[in-house]
């Protein structure tokens, strides 16, 4: 009876939403192709953010109003989320790091990750460009490239191969050749052929008329969180504990010496240690094909793994998020004290769960893909139509894309973007 007690207790330390669950629905439609009902959904999201979520739902909007073909809004979006993120970069301290250790991560201003802080001015100069704004793609391709530069020389050979950004080098390199800077886009070019030798065009030539297409599928990981819920006690030097572990059905109970189990007279500690951990995304696309005029032309290439940079990126901050997390719950347990009210020993209990609960932080951009692929070929001059075919595993068509006509000059290159399905 007693242990039933003690998990009925724990088991009340389950917590609110979180942004990954808040986000399901409107991440959902989006990844579906629902772009009009998904920005219907992450517009009540924007409405009632909070000042430390408000600027990464900008860039979920921002994403799926790219994909929904409304670049004025997404360059507003993205800017605005963009410019708000280097500011607290600039400002961040040994204090802040303080507080952020103390503090639950959630309570305090989102700040992405260096990837994503590249992909958003990728994604900018993409959706500039789509607009027709050449000027402007090219004021944000030298934001790109000074991101590239800011976040990667300092890294490590083996640390750059998993948190370079060939997109967006890709997308440099193209406007590079654009406006006839050769020699600049051989050097990007040069260095995606390092990570993905066959994504890379054999030369740089501003003459050629060219298409250059992207496609993205797959989901990108999300964030969930665990939880390791427990109570304990120690009375005359005996100790009794109770842990509910993620991956474990029964709880793991430890009685040494006869301590006797849960005492509502004189109740122990209970507690929540939480963190987040990146959780991949189920995908049903294996492949993409690009058919031009009609004439299926050839597969997409592979060109960034967005998810296995983002499980990267994590695996290299995880120490020091379970440092702060176990930190924080420490010093909430720690800070416990009994409350004196007529309600005796159950309010007691009820009141040390509530003040020693420690929240995960699932936040993350979450309309990323898994997967940016590419594909280039020269081209005659005029008009065209190019759609994409999504293959499943064994070859299974999955469905299309919606069909995109275009012109193209002499001498001239096309960019089109396709944002895809999960």
């Amino acid at each position: 009876m007693k242990k039933i007690v003690v998990l009925a207790v724990l088991l009340l330390t389950a917590g609110c939403s979180t942004y990954t669950s808040r986000m399901e629905v409107s991440r959902d439609l989006y990844y579906e192709g629902q772009y009009q009902e998904a920005l219907l959904s992450v517009n009540k999201l924007v409405k009632d953010a909070s000042d430390n979520d408000i600027y990464l739902y900008l860039l979920e909007r921002g994403k799926i109003r790219l994909a929904y073909g409304d670049y004025d809004s997404a360059i507003v979006d993205l800017q605005e989320a963009e410019r708000r993120f280097h500011e607290i970069e600039k400002t961040y301290s040994v204090g802040e790091f303080m507080k952020s250790s103390l503090i639950s991560a959630e309570k305090i201003e989102y700040q992405p990750e260096s990837h994503e802080k590249i992909l958003i001015n990728a994604y900018l100069l993409l959706a500039y460009w789509l607009e027709g704004d050449v000027e402007g793609s090219y004021v944000e391709r030298n934001r790109v490239n000074n991101r590239l530069q800011q976040y990667t020389d300092q890294l490590s050979q083996a640390d750059w191969e998993k948190l370079d950004v060939p997109f967006a080098r890709y997308l440099v390199a193209l406007l590079y050749e654009m406006e006839g800077l050769n020699d600049d886009a051989r050097i990007e070019y040069d260095l995606i052929r390092k990570l993905r030798p066959e994504a890379a065009p054999p030369e740089a030539n501003s003459n050629l008329t060219e298409i250059a297409v992207f496609t993205e599928f797959g989901r990108a990981p999300v964030k969930v969180s665990r939880e390791i819920r427990g109570y304990f006690d120690k009375k005359d030097g005996k100790l009794f504990a109770v842990f509910l572990v993620p991956g474990i059905p029964q709880p793991l109970i430890f009685d040494a010496g006869g301590a006797g189990g849960l005492d509502l007279t004189d109740p122990g500690v209970i507690f929540t240690f939480a963190y987040p951990e990146y959780q991949r995304q189920p995908r049903q696309v294996e492949y993409c094909a690009i058919v031009i005029d009609n004439v299926e032309a050839s597969r997409t290439v592979p060109l960034d793994n967005v998810e296995e940079t983002a499980m990267a990126a994590f695996k290299k901050k995880q120490g020091s998020i379970l440092f702060k997390a176990a930190l924080r719950t420490a010093l909430k347990t720690s800070a416990q004290t009994k409350l004196a009210d007529k309600g005796g020993a159950v309010v007691d209990i009820l009141g040390k769960v509530l003040s020693a609960v420690e929240r995960a932080d699932t936040r993350s951009w979450q309309t990323l893909p898994a997967e940016i692929q590419v594909f280039r070929m020269e081209c005659e001059p005029g008009p065209h139509a190019v759609y994409v075919r999504y293959y499943g595993e064994g070859g299974r068509l999955l469905g299309t894309s919606p069909s995109c006509r275009f012109k193209v000059e002499k001498g001239k290159k096309v960019i089109l973007y396709f944002p895809g399905p999960s």
